[in-house]
């Protein structure tokens, strides 16, 4: 086993490219060739709301990362909503409609509300070691040959010195795409609002990659691997900070509910996330799509991070000459 612990997602790109690169060793699962590190890694966030990525040789898509973490606590698994900002998320699903292994739909509409039970679970003992969450179903996984079984398969949650820390085990992360890619943004925004629901701070995220590894075909690998040198670029120390995700938790689900279904007129909210967060970026993305102008509304955009990522996003897609 192996620890990165770090404030942020951006020091870990770097030190799990490093491990990667020095550790690595080539598998070929479904015939794919993959660099594999021999042990598993854990990597602990001191700072996890701190969660977006601004590596430019990742050349993250902020705007999927955002919207996708929404998808998944919105409970949902169709694929008309994420595949919107990310078409490849597409060529996951079995029957272009749905996912087979979608986070948020297991843990909130499979049988149960298996989140709503852990919630009242920490609210009732503080104490307790046994709010678990199951995202991985043997009845349903086991041998299955789905397009989309899921990596992350069980998630810990733990209330320690009034802060909420949660622990997600996976069985097999790529390191480019879903440690420090997805999973990092969706389960900290998870563990942000749960923390919110319970009514404690935000603790400490642990990440449990039991398949750490990387695509030798990936294209940024090979960017990763060659600037591996360079030092980390973190706007967190210098000029941006999280944005709340949750102020009214009582109504929260609700105006997600809202702002997934498209009802951005509203006036008035209770968080205010959604109308200072992500419906600007959502319009930015619709107007990069359709005039290639987004960069004229990134000013809307009130998260310092989000604004941050968004427009070196655009930049680097060399949609306009200069940021406004």
């Amino acid at each position: 086993m192996e620890v990165i612990k770090v404030l942020n997602v951006n020091y870990a790109l770097k030190i799990g490219t490093r491990m990667l690169a020095a550790d690595g060793k080539k598998i070929s699962p479904r015939g794919m060739e993959t660099l594999e590190v021999p042990y598993p890694v854990t990597t602990v966030y001191t700072n996890p709301t701190e969660r977006v990525l601004f590596c430019k040789y990742r050349d993250a898509n902020p705007f999927f990362h955002l919207m996708e973490s929404l998808w998944l606590l919105a409970g949902r698994k169709d694929v008309e909503f994420v595949a919107q900002f990310n078409a490849g998320m597409r060529n996951y699903s079995d029957d272009g409609v749905t996912y087979h292994g979608a986070y948020g739909d297991r843990l909130m509409n499979c049988e149960l509300n298996q989140l709503e039970i852990a919630i009242r679970k920490l609210k009732g003992d503080k104490d307790t070691r046994q709010a678990v969450l199951q995202i991985w179903d043997f009845r349903k996984d086991l041998g299955s040959l789905s397009k989309d079984i899921p990596c992350n398969d069980i998630i810990f949650l733990k209330v320690r010195d009034n802060k909420l820390n949660i622990t997600v085990c996976c069985r097999s992360n790529d390191m480019i795409w879903g440690a420090y890619g997805s999973n990092v943004v969706m389960f900290s925004m998870l563990q942000e609002y749960i923390a919110a629901r319970v009514g404690v701070e935000v603790g400490i995220y642990y990440q449990v990659s039991d398949s750490f590894h990387a695509y030798t075909d990936n294209p940024q690998w090979s960017l990763l691997k060659e600037n591996m040198g360079s030092p980390v670029y973190n706007p967190y120390l210098l000029t941006v900070e999280p944005y709340p995700l949750v102020e009214e938790p009582a109504t929260f689900l609700h105006e997600l509910e809202l702002f997934m279904g498209k009802h951005h007129h509203q006036l008035m909210w209770d968080n205010r996330f959604f109308p200072d967060v992500a419906i600007p970026v959502w319009n930015v993305w619709l107007t990069h799509k359709n005039t290639k102008d987004g960069w004229k509304l990134l000013h809307t955009i009130q998260a310092s991070d989000w604004q941050l990522a968004c427009s070196q996003w655009l930049e680097r897609r060399g949609d306009y000459d200069k940021l406004v």
